[in-house]
């Protein structure tokens, strides 16, 4: 089954009434679908089979499909995670949404060193360069980290921008759900960057007129752990929804009504 891509769609203009746009948001299929198909929907960076698989379990109270994460210390790969096929968004182009949810086990085990568990990388330098926006586990907290540059050239992560903010405790045995609306720039005093956590209208993070990636960037969305060399212990599991990605044309309500966290409230 090939990943369905359907693009906004305008309505034709009646009586001289304006056109109306009709946001998309993808997969643009039940979740059940996708459960069923994972693999046509997303692709996967993981050291060995079966370390990122949809799974059913009950989570936060509720018995649902999930995404399930393992990591060991063995692997020969930093990345357990999973990504949306053929979503590579370019910098400087239309604004994007993404809802990226993931839930933390009670028996997850803090550390200081720093674990992503969602981010949108810059897809183009993912080798290199850190992510615009990786949302990270340190300790008992949970932070935003966002990398950026305006140059457009000669680029390196020695001469690019970093900011981190919390973005609240990173609560065991429940899910965070994180809502991104982006509009990416490399240019300075361009760009915005609005984030929204476990359903909250309230920015967790808000930056305008700013730029916030990378020349050059094709935007992924990608859920999963990515694991320093000094974290520890040499297993960790963690669970995920899938991952959304809306249009331009999407709203705040139509990517919180795909997270965990609206489904529990």
């Amino acid at each position: 089954m090939q990943l369905l891509r359907f693009a906004a769609i305008s309505l034709l203009t009646v009586a001289g009434l304006p056109a109306y746009v009709v946001a998309a948001v993808f997969p643009a299929v039940p979740v059940a679908d996708i459960a069923q198909h994972f693999t046509d929907y997303y692709g996967v960076r993981q050291h060995a089979q079966q370390r990122v698989q949809v799974t059913t379990a009950t989570v936060g109270g509720v018995t649902r499909p999930v995404v399930r994460a393992d990591w060991y210390g063995t692997d020969a790969t930093p990345h357990s995670d999973f990504h949306l096929l053929n979503e590579q968004h370019p910098v400087q182009s239309a604004r994007r949404w993404y809802a990226m949810s993931i839930f933390l086990p009670a028996d997850w085990i803090s550390t200081s060193a720093p674990i992503t568990v969602a981010q949108v990388d810059n897809g183009s330098g993912a080798g290199t360069l850190a992510p615009p926006l990786a949302l990270q586990i340190r300790g008992d907290q949970l932070m935003l980290n966002m990398n950026f540059n305006h140059r457009t050239g000669d680029i390196t992560p020695a001469n690019s921008a970093r900011r981190t903010v919390l973005a609240g405790p990173a609560t065991l045995g429940s899910w965070h759900c994180m809502v991104v609306r982006a509009d990416w720039s490399a240019v300075a005093g361009t760009g915005e960057l609005r984030v929204y956590m476990n359903g909250s209208a309230k920015e967790t993070f808000f930056a305008r007129l700013s730029h916030n990636s990378y020349a050059g960037a094709l935007h992924v969305p990608r859920v999963g752990l990515s694991v320093p060399e000094e974290a520890a212990p040499g297993h960790r599991v963690m669970y995920a929804d899938f991952v959304w990605v809306g249009d331009s044309a999407a709203s705040l309500n139509d990517m919180t009504q795909k997270t965990p966290c609206h489904a529990a409230s």
